[in-house]
């Protein structure tokens, strides 16, 4: 990435790249994955649940937390309607919230290797 002048530069980078619809496609090739924090070592998941949107990203990110891995390998729709709910023991998990905000991370992290590709 090259490095930008001002601060306005830089928040109004920022801003493009999270408004920017990524590349989804993007995250079905390992050598993509392996640069993304969080998710770097979840190919195989990744590939069994290809996100198509923030929503997506964020669920599959709560799902390879301790508490919500007894998910993986349910269908979609099962995930969907359990991955929010508070674990009833002291098993690690994300919140909503915390889930949501890696995946915005993750979603300018993509847009960022899309702009050196092109």
């Amino acid at each position: 990435m090259k490095c930008i002048g001002s601060p306005e530069d830089t928040k109004e980078h920022l801003d493009k790249l999270i408004a920017t619809e990524p590349m989804w496609e993007l995250l079905k090739h390992q050598e993509v994955v392996e640069q993304l924090f969080h998710i770097n070592n979840h190919f195989d998941i990744l590939k069994k649940y290809p996100p198509k949107s923030l929503e997506d990203l964020a669920v599959i990110l709560a799902i390879i937390r301790p508490g919500k891995r007894h998910l993986v390998g349910k269908s979609w729709e099962q995930i969907v309607k359990n991955v929010w709910i508070k674990p009833d023991n002291d098993t690690y998990f994300f919140k909503k919230s915390h889930s949501y905000g890696y995946a915005l991370a993750i979603i300018v992290q993509l847009n960022l290797i899309c702009e050196q590709l092109g």
